[in-house]
């Protein structure tokens, strides 16, 4: 029963997070074989619109998201357009299998955002500081892990003995990624060697970034490992993890590396995405072409 002594229908029942029943098969089917990360985030950004507009989504038009997309005016602009595209995605999906009978997303422009890449990278002084602060063995290898292999967050803490393989001194860890690539990611001497200082067991399926307790590290706890020290370097409030995805990324090149294997490293698909971080630094300086006029 509802307020006022009606019955509820099936049609007008929602799951826990506001999505009307009779829409979870297609979130569901849409959602099929993504990340856990992934299927988290997308279905949190539809819950949302779903509760926004309190209508099953065969009744959503353009309307409801340009409502949905002012009603967002005080977030950030990358913000929105992550959860509009999110709902375009599941519109799209769901008009071409038919469960829907139009794409209202397909005429709402979706604007390109101001690209602040720049302002995200940190200066190599500015990441050794913040993991030379960490004086905590096992916070200090995941800050290490993170900068010198350019591993997402989720990656570092689902990494495990198994897949890492000796070579050289160092190893190759085998990582299964973003879109369930697998990539082979190169970790260095130094790097293998404080990895294996924090070992706890000796098992192939010990996490390589143990928790407190020994067993697998979560991915919040290790988001407020990251958060803490980059407080304690006096970093920017909303520094996190994949900051530091984005220095190795900076640093690697700024270096001289070869874009190709910074790509390779990353698991980007295109090259256009890597090459991003070849002009991104504010320390890259070209040279004067007028000096001496």
């Amino acid at each position: 029963m509802v307020s006022g002594g009606q019955p509820r229908s099936a049609a007008q029942a929602g799951s826990d997070d506001g999505i009307k029943l009779p829409d979870n098969p297609l979130v569901k089917t849409w959602l099929h074989n993504r990340s856990g990360n992934t299927v988290r985030a997308y279905r949190a950004n539809v819950a949302e619109f779903a509760r926004f507009v309190g209508k099953p989504f065969a009744e959503v038009a353009l309307e409801d998201l340009q409502a949905w997309h002012d009603s967002m005016s005080g977030a950030a602009d990358a913000t929105r357009r992550r959860k509009l595209s999110a709902l375009k995605s599941l519109l799209t999906y769901g008009h071409k299998l038919g469960f829907l009978p139009h794409d209202a997303g397909m005429a709402f422009r979706l604007e390109r955002g101001r690209d602040n890449l720049n302002e995200r990278i940190l200066t190599r002084p500015q990441v050794l500081a913040m993991i030379a602060a960490e004086r905590d063995a096992r916070r200090h290898a995941l800050l290490a892990l993170l900068y010198g292999t350019g591993l997402r967050l989720s990656e570092a803490c689902a990494l495990k003995w198994r897949d890492l393989t000796r070579r050289q001194g160092g190893a190759i860890a085998t990582v299964f990624g973003k879109g369930g690539k697998t990539r082979h990611v190169q970790v260095s001497p130094s790097l293998f060697k404080e990895l294996v200082a924090v070992r706890v067991d000796s098992v192939p399926d010990a996490p390589v970034i143990p928790g407190h307790d020994g067993g697998p590290l979560h991915v919040r706890a290790a988001h407020r490992v990251v958060k803490r020290a980059a407080k304690r370097a006096g970093l920017a409030e909303d520094a996190s993890a994949h900051w530091l995805r984005h220095a190795f990324a900076s640093h690697q090149l700024d270096a001289g590396q070869n874009v190709h294997w910074v790509q390779a490293q990353l698991g980007h698909s295109s090259l256009a995405t890597t090459t991003r971080y070849s002009h991104a630094s504010a320390e890259t300086v070209g040279a004067d072409l007028l000096n001496g006029l």
